[in-house]
């Protein structure tokens, strides 16, 4: 059971479904080795401090990472069995929409704790520190 890939589409949308079938496809134990380790190494590669262009250096410094890290993460793909791609490409599309929903809930409750922090903060700057002589 074969699944064509679609490119239309938001290119965001294409890396987040890319990067579901990487999570899924290095969690299965049919994985060989050799196909984990670009993507090891694409990891490394954006947290490390040392890269082939230093970060500080303007828009360049970023595009070093831009292209090497999404070359690799499709590198690690291209490098797994077809049957353990294929099933994680269907576990992808399945958890697409779980992922979705965590993703906006998650938003929702990170905007209410801020508000709850400024209001907290709010109350404790008003009880606390405001003191007049």
């Amino acid at each position: 059971m074969a699944i064509t890939q679609k490119r239309s589409g938001n290119g965001i949308w294409i890396l987040r479904k890319q990067l579901l079938v990487l999570y899924f496809g290095l969690k299965d134990s049919r994985t060989p080795f050799y196909a984990k380790i670009p993507a090891l190494f694409s990891v490394v590669y954006l947290v490390s401090p040392i890269d082939i262009i230093p970060d500080f250096i303007p828009f360049v410094g970023y595009l070093d990472d831009l292209i090497i890290v999404p070359l690799l993460l499709n590198l690690s793909i291209r490098l797994f069995p077809a049957p353990v791609r294929e099933a994680s490409q269907i576990k992808a599309v399945k958890e697409a929409k779980k992922l979705r929903n965590f993703i906006f809930l998650s938003l929702i409750v990170f905007i209410l704790a801020v508000v709850a922090a400024f209001f907290l903060g709010k109350i404790f700057y008003e009880v606390f520190l405001n003191r007049k002589p």
